[in-house]
């Protein structure tokens, strides 16, 4: 940035050299060398003076106005899933408390990795953000032999923007009724009972791992390239339970086609609340839900990690935002980035244990 030094030190300068250069002051008559000795030590303070400020006043200026123009909100998925949907939402609302657009730009592949590997390496001024998942940070570190990006040390945490339950259901014409019943079933006839994989690798593939593996039992996973045909071949019967998102199964579940035994969050469903937790059903404790965060590039100045942050629970505040979110079967959840970066520790470890443990590899 260009800027004038002050009026005083400007008017000494024009003064004394005219249009002589700094050397041709220098050369003065030798009478007047203690004068001009003097005068070219308060120019040079001066001048340190005005190359002090002026980066620092450029710095202030630039951390007041953030965001001074439209921020690119990377998803790593492709454009019209949950993920997706969720971003846009919160996007167009942050924006509107920002004074700003924030575009979503989608950049699928390698199950969230490029997109995540993108943000990784932009610039860390709060213009380039991503939404990043239970894959992205919490599973694929563990899923895959080597990633394109580190989620620990290449981002910054900002907050956690929603959560996704899980519900285990099993056809409307099964006679499991209840967890227990599964599970005792399960147990009492190893190996022989099926279970549908939507995805693999998804967080309601790790979630099941993490039912099957805690509740003691031995079943037959079926891996399918998403929900649709897995809901398919549960609905007719070839499968004996599934474990998928609410928001997935909900119209199955409402038409009486699919019967939900238990959802994988600590607390019951809003949407689905007459449904008992696992937690309850003899599993204290048991947590095992999808989740999508906000994150920078690695080194965001502090002040703009609190901007984006305030925005978000602003938003999240509204009673009409609140309501928007559950009808699309998104649990509200934000927090502090520092408590975001205690809970990324924690999936980490709980992921890293259940992949692990059942030998998941994507590579």
């Amino acid at each position: 940035m260009n800027r004038e030094p002050p009026c005083g030190t400007k008017r000494v300068f024009q003064n004394i050299t005219g249009e002589l250069s700094m050397n041709q002051v220098f050369r003065i008559a030798q009478p007047r060398r203690g004068i001009v000795a003097r005068i070219a030590a308060a120019l040079a303070v001066a001048a340190a003076g005005v190359a002090i400020a002026v980066p620092g006043s450029a710095s202030a200026q630039e951390g007041d106005k953030y965001p001074s123009h439209p921020i690119r909100l990377i998803v790593p998925f492709a454009a019209g899933g949950g993920t997706d949907i969720q971003a846009r939402i919160v996007a167009q609302e942050v924006g509107k408390v920002l004074g700003q657009t924030i575009v979503v730009e989608n950049r699928p592949g390698a199950g969230g990795g490029i997109g995540a590997a993108f943000v990784g390496q932009a610039k860390p001024d709060g213009y380039t953000l991503l939404v990043g998942s239970t894959g992205t940070h919490g599973a694929n570190q563990f899923l895959y032999s080597k990633l394109p990006y580190d989620p620990v040390k290449d981002f910054t945490p900002i907050t956690v923007l929603a959560t996704f339950d899980n519900v285990v259901v099993v056809p409307e014409s099964s006679r499991i009724h209840t967890l227990k019943e599964l599970v005792d079933t399960a147990k009492a006839n190893p190996g022989k009972l099926n279970y549908g994989v939507t995805t693999v690798g998804s967080s309601a593939h790790l979630a099941v791992e993490k039912f099957n593996r805690d509740a003691g039992i031995k079943a037959s996973g079926v891996p399918y390239n998403g929900a649709g045909q897995a809901t398919t071949d549960l609905l007719a019967g070839r499968l004996d339970y599934m474990l998928d998102l609410v928001g997935t199964q909900i119209g199955n579940i409402k038409a009486g086609k699919l019967r939900p035994i238990a959802t994988t969050a600590l607390k019951r469903n809003a949407v689905l609340p007459e449904v008992p937790t696992i937690a309850e059903s003899g599993y204290p404790g048991f947590s095992a839900v999808g989740w999508v965060g906000l994150f920078g590039p690695a080194g965001m100045p502090q002040s703009t990690v609190d901007t984006l942050y305030k925005a978000i629970e602003k938003v999240y505040a509204s009673p009409d935002f609140q309501a928007t979110m559950r009808a699309r079967s998104f649990d509200i959840a934000y927090m502090p980035p520092a408590e975001f970066s205690r809970f990324l520790d924690s999936e980490r470890q709980k992921w890293g244990t259940v992949v692990r443990e059942s030998n998941i590899k994507l590579d």
